[in-house]
């Protein structure tokens, strides 16, 4: 069983101390597809008027990045003021495509580069996926900018991720923009020096015309987003602030307000779950309270990350005996979502996962929107993944299964008890 603790506070108070401010009256979409997302973000950026500000953990190399990235540099062609904030350590950019984007006007900055002066910068990454257009509209979920997670996994032959965006059209974007404003002035990010020839850099800018040009870079244009634009009256904002997250809350506080303010039902879709001790609290107390608790995340066959699942797979047993109805992905695509919905009202859609790292490591940041028609919305997309996902039973196998983990090579599963021999040395790495 869940170990207990005191009742949690109450959830305006909590989401009270996380950075972030309410919006009002805003319109608002989910963007649960490949398709639906590659369209908002060509409508998003070819549809600027002053200012593109994207941030992401993740930005790749492969044809479906270059033809996002040459959609930024054709914005600022025509006058856009562009920034694009990356991970140092995960932007997988050529300096050449990146020199050419700087010659076109786009800014690029870095958060955390390798600096000997500074080693603790190793652990803490930039976790954030937000794109904000004149700030009047923000894009922020789950998807990185790289060609699996818009449905191109074969570009370099990786499997595609199940993903979820939020787009949001109103107060918040503006909040949006105030927090992109802070971490790029700040002593996190520097801008990085690029000292190529000129045949590099126009081998960086031949790469950015060639995807432009490519019909097999993008899936097919103009696809339709899946549902229609909604009227809400409570959206927010959420991130987390530097140095310390413990001290000055975030998004993790936030997470655990909403969790602390079910009554009813809490479904979660995390691709990584190695719950801390103050989440499986939360956790437990919820399911003491008598509210159905369902959580979706990734199978051994599913996940692209072992080091996550070794630390997950001693908590399945804990997580279903503790009343917790505990599904997996069965694959082929890899669960990439992170999102929320409480009570059939409240909808978190975010950056983060259910492990240490986005606790205690890495920046994120979330939108919490009260609407029961989105919820609505976001439930029946997160029943429909059920049907290519197993649950687990008592003895922590999934239904009508003799093996823990089915379909899974017997390579792979010596790999994921080697990750558990050494996992306990990582385990706020995780």
């Amino acid at each position: 069983m869940f170990s207990r603790c005191r009742p949690g506070a109450a959830l305006w108070v909590l989401l009270a101390l996380a950075p972030g401010a309410a919006a009002a009256s805003s319109r608002v979409r989910l963007v649960t597809t490949a398709a639906e997302a590659t369209h908002a973000h060509d409508a998003l950026i070819s549809g600027a008027q002053e200012s593109i500000d994207a941030d992401y953990f993740i930005v790749g190399a492969d044809p479906f990045t270059y033809s996002e990235l040459a959609l930024l540099r054709d914005a600022s062609r025509r006058g856009v003021h562009v920034r694009l904030l990356a991970d140092a350590y995960w932007n997988r950019v050529p300096r050449s495509v990146q020199a050419a984007l700087v010659a076109d006007g786009v800014e690029i900055r870095g958060f955390h580069p390798w600096r000997p002066t500074r080693p603790g910068w190793i652990a803490r990454r930039l976790h954030d996926k937000l794109l904000v257009v004149d700030a009047q509209t923000l894009l922020a979920g789950g998807r990185n900018i790289e060609a699996p997670y818009f449905g191109r996994g074969e570009q370099v032959g990786r499997r595609d991720y199940v993903d979820c965006d939020v787009e949001i059209h109103g107060e918040a974007a503006g909040e949006a923009r105030a927090y992109f404003d802070r971490l790029w002035t700040s002593r996190h990010v520097e801008a990085p020096h690029f000292d190529i020839s000129a045949r590099r850099l126009a081998k960086g800018r031949a790469l950015l015309d060639e995807a432009a040009l490519s019909p097999d870079a993008r899936l097919p244009p103009r696809v339709g987003l899946g549902a229609d634009m909604l009227e809400v009256e409570s959206v927010r904002f959420v991130h987390d602030t530097m140095p310390s997250k413990r001290l000055h809350g975030g998004t993790n506080d936030a997470i655990l307000a909403v969790i602390d303010g079910a009554r009813e039902s809490l479904v979660i879709e995390s691709p990584y779950v190695v719950p801390s001790r103050r989440m499986r609290r939360a956790l437990g107390d919820a399911v003491d309270r008598g509210v159905k608790v369902r959580i979706l995340t990734n199978s051994l066959a599913s996940t692209d990350n072992l080091w996550a699942q070794a630390g997950y797979v001693g908590h399945r047993d804990e997580l279903v005996g503790g009343g917790i109805e505990l599904w997996e992905r069965r694959g082929p695509e890899c669960l990439h979502a992170k999102a929320i919905v409480v009570d059939a009202a409240t909808v978190v859609v975010a950056s983060y996962n259910l492990h240490p790292r986005s606790e205690d490591l890495d920046r994120e940041l979330a939108l919490v929107v009260e609407d029961d028609e989105l919820a609505l919305r976001l439930r029946e997309v997160m029943d429909e993944h059920l049907d290519a996902a197993w649950r687990l039973d008592a003895s922590g196998k999934p239904e009508g299964a003799t093996v823990r983990h089915p379909g899974v090579s017997q390579w792979k599963r010596v790999r994921l008890f080697f990750h558990r021999m050494f996992a306990w040395l990582v385990k706020r790495q995780l």
